[in-house]
């Protein structure tokens, strides 16, 4: 995935301390996403120094004001707490940056940038003070956010977590035998629909004499450089047989990767009544039947799927 063109990790995919690590957040209410009101901060602290919540909550369920400032390993923070404001806009975004930045509806992201030396500002005992990322060693972190979610409400704090390896480098004497299996969940999608299309990926190591350590990295988030390409499907004569309304770069900053392989492309089937015969070629109709083939690479191999039938009706 991408913020601003940068490419990033996400918390899920094993990241290592030198890479620049995705601390996604998706903000649900009523079965919708949705935006809170305000979120003041993200603060990083290890799991260790927080197994116990109040050495670093008040009474009030808020981080202290006053606490060592070692315990504070990183603070991302932008100049105005309403998400609504363009401080949050992902174009703010170049490497190192400590802001929050807003992906769409109920979706933001903060990037632990372990590639650069990065910062951020705390407001401690009164004072601004400059706050250099120290998560920047292997073990379990948390993440903590400070939120208010609607206006007459009050402050809170939500706690996620993640974890730094460095076990993600290892070696071996031969190649990998790898092979990957694709498969679309997704089959059937009514016209103006906006659904997420999901590929899941089962990555298995050939080679007997692997060791099984080595074998369970692959059962996580291996895949890099996901694209999915939707591609509509004409018996008529006289068009073209095959039209491409999604291509591999339209989709490629926009395909979310979870931890178990499966890639995801939340396709808005209402853009495709928009496309014109000059954009993409004559589609004979938006209804139909249409490809979808994932795009991917896992170490040095460029692998594409199957290619999937998607009923539009």
């Amino acid at each position: 995935m991408q913020v601003n063109g940068q490419d990033f990790v996400s918390r899920h995919n094993r990241p290592n301390v030198s890479q620049r690590v995705g601390l996604r957040l998706l903000f649900i209410n009523d079965g919708a996403f949705q935006d809170p009101l305000e979120i003041s901060a993200v603060t990083i602290f290890s799991e260790d120094a927080a197994i116990d919540p109040s050495t670093i909550l008040d009474a009030d369920g808020l981080i202290k004001d006053s606490m060592p400032e070692a315990n504070i390993l990183m603070n991302f923070a932008n100049s105005s707490v309403a998400t609504s404001d363009s401080a949050f806009d992902t174009s703010n975004y170049s490497a190192g940056a400590s802001g929050i930045y807003r992906q769409g509806t109920g979706d933001y992201i903060v990037l632990l940038d372990g590639t650069v030396n990065s910062s951020g500002l705390y407001s401690l005992n009164g004072s601004s003070v400059v706050v250099n990322n120290d998560a920047s060693s292997v073990g379990n972190f948390i993440d903590v956010w400070t939120i208010r979610q609607f206006a007459a409400s009050k402050l809170k704090t939500e706690f996620h977590q993640f974890s730094l390896f460095e076990d993600t480098f290892f070696s071996i004497t031969q190649p990998l035998l790898l092979k990957s299996t694709n498969r679309l969940t997704t089959k059937h999608i009514k016209l103006g629909s906006k659904i997420d299309l999901k590929i899941s990926t089962e990555v298995a190591v050939g080679n007997k004499d692997i060791t099984s350590e080595i074998k369970t990295l692959f059962k996580q988030s291996i895949i890099d450089d996901a694209a999915i390409e939707i591609t509509k499907l004409n018996d008529d004569i006289n068009l073209p047989s095959r039209v491409t309304v999604s291509g591999f770069d339209d989709t490629s900053a926009l395909v979310d990767v979870t931890a178990d392989n499966t890639m995801i492309f939340n396709w808005d089937t209402d853009t495709i009544k928009d496309l014109t015969v000059s954009q993409v070629g004559d589609l004979g109709g938006a209804t139909g039947t249409y490809t979808v083939q994932a795009r991917y690479d896992i170490l040095d191999q460029r692998i594409l799927s199957p290619l999937f039938a998607v009923i539009v009706s």
